[in-house]
């Protein structure tokens, strides 16, 4: 099954790390497909600071504005996951539904993980078990960025030969998994997402 050797860290979104297929260095989600993580990570324990207010969602869930962008980015995330499965049936890193839903550094992880599966000759097939939801906005007069919370659950979601025998006999689990999703242009994509070990949710 796929396998999650991740470490309980933020992707940030502005700086490009120096990933290739050989040694992909990330923070939020490593060997999503039997990767390795290097390199170090910044924290971020909360929003970034500046003069726009967050608001926990449930608290406003009434105001249009807040549940239009609290949909729309649970869409997003719902809709990278959707796309990252599909895609690693082929492990096709070039397919643009990836592209639809996510960006920044959750875009290069799960190219460069597709990449690392096609050299490998590795293709993930099963169900991928997600159950998202939203625990804050910002700001809150016209929201552009939202914060998911998620237990990703990993274990039917088995990585198998481009022949068809099973890769490995590893277990997978459930994976507490935070997200941020952003609008820009009118459009919400999947930003950056932190997935924990096996077990933390």
């Amino acid at each position: 099954m796929a396998r999650f050797r991740s470490h309980p860290c933020t992707v940030p979104t502005a700086g490009v790390q120096r990933m290739t297929p050989a040694n992909i260095t990330m923070c939020a989600m490593t060997a999503a497909l039997a990767l390795t993580a290097t390199g170090g990570c910044e924290r971020h324990d909360g929003p970034a600071a500046g003069p726009s207010k967050t608001v926990a969602a449930s608290a406003s869930w009434t105001d249009p504005a807040i549940a239009d962008a609290g949909a729309q980015a649970t869409a997003a995330y719902r809709g990278m996951w959707t796309a990252f499965v599909e895609a690693g049936k082929t492990s096709n890193p070039d397919a643009p539904a990836i592209r639809t839903y996510a960006s920044d550094q959750a875009l290069k992880l799960i190219v460069s993980a597709l990449a690392t599966n096609q050299h490998q000759g590795k293709i993930i097939k099963g169900d991928l078990i997600i159950d998202p939801r939203v625990t804050s906005v910002r700001p809150e007069s016209d929201p552009t960025e939202v914060s998911i919370l998620d237990c990703v659950n990993d274990e039917r979601w088995l990585e198998y030969t481009t022949s068809g025998e099973l890769w490995d006999d590893n277990p997978g689990g459930r994976h507490r998994t935070t997200a941020t999703a952003k609008r820009t242009d009118g459009t919400w994509k999947v930003s950056a997402f932190t997935l924990e070990e096996a077990g933390t949710c």
